[in-house]
């Protein structure tokens, strides 16, 4: 019986400790504590170095058109080869209206372009008076360039370019610079500066083995000999 009411006692003051213990337990742990660290200030202000932003270049796009007219009155003409020439030309708008205020509007439609090929070989100005010869050819109303077929080689030529009225009257409108086709073969200059060279060879058989030049150019056997060949140089003149 006595160790009834020791159970008993044990018990019930289990009870009354969990039940003081009970609030202690179930309250939330409380936040850690915050340590107030004091702030230290440097003395000197440090930063990196800050380099100003290179703004991106913009390139444009550059402007290649190249215009069709530049408004200036010109008429040009190139030697192509020894039988053909080449010639462009524009007329200004102010050209134009000169044309118009002295012949009318009409005349300038009713009218044909022509170009004149004039043949000045060895004369010493360019005038359609004096020249040799001379070619009209009828043009495309809009055509501003043309190849001229000529067939002469060795020959200087001017241009012009003008309008046919349908009364036959021809009205110049510009002209061109002077122009001279190449040759087609071999020169035949044969002086000193173009030497015929077959002929030198024609002679070697008359010339001692071991001559110097200047040893031959003195010798009048070695002048003699070249003469007749129709050679010369002012090495061998007498």
């Amino acid at each position: 019986m006595d160790n009834l009411w020791l159970w008993l006692l044990g018990a019930a003051a289990l009870v009354v400790l969990g039940v003081a213990l009970l609030p202690r337990l179930s309250k939330p742990a409380s936040a850690p504590r915050k340590l107030d660290i004091p702030r230290i200030e440097p003395k000197e202000e440090m930063a990196e170095e800050i380099s100003p932003t290179a703004q991106p270049v913009r390139r444009e796009a550059e402007d290649l058109f190249i215009p069709h007219h530049y408004g200036v009155d010109r008429l040009v003409v190139l030697a192509k080869d020894p039988h053909w020439l080449y010639a462009y030309w524009e007329i200004s708008s102010n050209k134009y209206q000169k044309f118009v205020h002295r012949y009318g509007e009409e005349a300038w439609h009713a009218s044909r372009p022509v170009l004149r090929v004039y043949d000045i070989t060895g004369l010493a100005e360019e005038s359609p008076l004096t020249a040799h010869s001379h070619q009209e050819i009828f043009l495309d109303p809009f055509a501003d360039n043309w190849f001229i077929e000529v067939g002469q080689p060795d020959r200087s030529f001017f241009l012009e370019l003008g309008r046919l009225l349908p009364d036959g009257r021809y009205i110049k409108l510009l002209t061109s610079n002077r122009v001279t086709t190449p040759r087609d073969s071999v020169s035949q200059r044969i002086d000193e500066e173009w030497m015929w060279i077959e002929g030198i060879y024609k002679m070697l058989h008359r010339v001692p083995y071991g001559s110097g030049s200047e040893a031959l150019a003195g010798k009048n056997d070695f002048a003699g000999a070249i003469k007749p060949l129709g050679i010369s140089s002012p090495g061998f003149k007498q």
